[in-house]
């Protein structure tokens, strides 16, 4: 179990192993008799430490990269959020633009439809007012007349009196 090849090729595999190998060695080393101290081998112990130097930076490095690799991800995640809500933005400013165009479109002709209403009852009061005018004027026309008439016929009937009575005389 000495030997300097880890199993596999995962580098956190790698230190967990060469942990292990160092567990080892105290576990098998000579005990001091009266402590509880134990003798290693000096050569395999720092054997496993020097490969543990070279495991610890590179497992280091990885995990740089993958936090590297994390964050940039997180931002290209930020980033794309950032634009689809750019476009979700966008478009329910053209949506509510529109239905703002359309409500504007609807209320101008609501406003034309009662201004042309308005007009035409103002027009038919007008023209009411012109016929009434114009009949209170033929009106009036023809109660001059009915005088006029009714006077020459007063004095239509006076004449034919004096006439009758001149007649006989």
């Amino acid at each position: 179990m000495y030997e300097d090849d880890p199993p596999g090729d995962d580098e956190a595999g790698e230190i967990l192993y060469l942990v292990d190998r160092l567990e080892e060695l105290v576990g098998v080393g000579k005990r001091v008799p009266f402590s509880g101290k134990v003798m290693v081998e000096e050569d395999v112990f720092l054997g496993l430490i020097d490969q543990l130097r070279v495991a610890v930076p590179h497992e280091i490095k990885q995990a740089r990269r993958v936090i590297g690799e994390r964050e940039r991800i997180i931002a290209e995640s930020q980033e794309e959020a950032a634009k689809i809500l750019e476009v979700a933005k966008n478009r329910v400013a053209y949506l509510i633009s529109q239905e703002g165009i359309l409500n504007e479109a609807r209320q101008q002709a609501e406003e034309i439809l009662r201004s042309s209403d308005d007009r035409r009852k103002r027009t038919l009061g007008e023209i009411d007012v012109y016929a009434l005018e114009h009949f209170d004027y033929v009106e009036k026309a023809l109660e001059r007349s009915v005088s006029v008439m009714d006077e020459a016929v007063r004095q239509t009937i006076a004449l034919l009196d004096t006439a009758r009575e001149n007649i006989g005389k």
